[in-house]
């Protein structure tokens, strides 16, 4: 139970303390961006090599050095879109009136070359983690990656609240996607879903008989606890960005995030 316990600990720390630094470093001086992206893309190549060394043995330290690289590898992916180095082919605003499938399809024009880095991504982790014992990272970005998705599906169907003030200036036509509203219909399934493969994971790992699966799937299965609960946070009246003050930039007065529309 102990180790259960830890592993909770890493994933909770890992997922808090990744996303402050992600923020932080994006919101640093334009200036220094291409260096800054430079040194995480050398660091990214260093976790793909770590990850093809620790996934031929399954023991509580390669699971929790694979967890990390994961995140290290998940930091690179979304460092890149925020910085602008691998967002998409368009940068227009939506137009006014569009309609949902409109907005999507012209969304996805916006990350698209961030999308399909991604897919990329997961397969190189695929392919590392073929027929091997210690499948964390892959699964871990995994879960991340499909946690992601159904949280963009869902603003660009609508969402009460969302961390606008997270997203730099270059990024602002991003907003005029992401319509306000109270609900709507994918959330409750989003919701459901994220619940399910949490309690699976979980389950899992209780069942588990050695000590590196059991770590493994805790800490996937805490990623999953997350991203369900980021998904909740869409939707719910609270300052959830109070976690991250430290990291976000000090931009004044708070300004709403929440509304609806019809």
């Amino acid at each position: 139970m102990s180790e259960f316990a830890l592993a909770l600990i890493v994933a909770l720390t890992g997922w808090w303390f990744s996303t402050g630094v992600i923020l932080w470093l994006v919101h640093r001086n334009e200036r220094h961006h291409r260096t800054i992206f430079a040194l995480a893309t050398a660091t990214m190549l260093l976790a793909y090599y770590g990850v093809g060394t620790s996934v031929h043995q399954s023991t509580p330290q390669s699971v929790v050095l694979a967890f990390c690289l994961a995140l290290l590898l998940w930091g690179w992916l979304e460092m890149g879109y925020l910085m602008g180095f691998v967002t998409g082919p368009s940068k227009e605003a939506c137009p006014l009136g569009a309609s949902t499938a409109s907005r999507m399809r012209l969304g996805l024009r916006t990350c698209l070359w961030h999308e399909l880095t991604l897919l990329l991504m997961v397969a190189v982790l695929a392919w590392l983690s073929w027929q091997q014992p210690n499948q964390t990272a892959l699964w871990t970005f995994t879960v991340l990656w499909l946690m992601r998705w159904s949280s963009k599906l869902n603003l660009v169907l609508g969402v009460r609240n969302y961390n606008q003030s997270w997203l730099p200036d270059r990024l602002a036509y991003v907003h005029s996607y992401i319509p306000r509203r109270l609900l709507n219909p994918l959330f409750p399934v989003s919701v459901i879903l994220g619940v399910f493969v949490t309690y699976s994971l979980i389950d899992s790992a209780m069942q588990a008989a050695d000590m590196g699966p059991m770590i493994a799937l805790t800490l996937a299965g805490t990623i999953a606890a997350l991203g369900t609960l980021e998904h909740l946070f869409l939707m719910a009246p609270l300052r959830d960005a109070a976690l991250w003050d430290w990291a976000a930039p000090d931009r004044g007065p708070a300004v709403s995030k929440s509304g609806s529309q019809p």
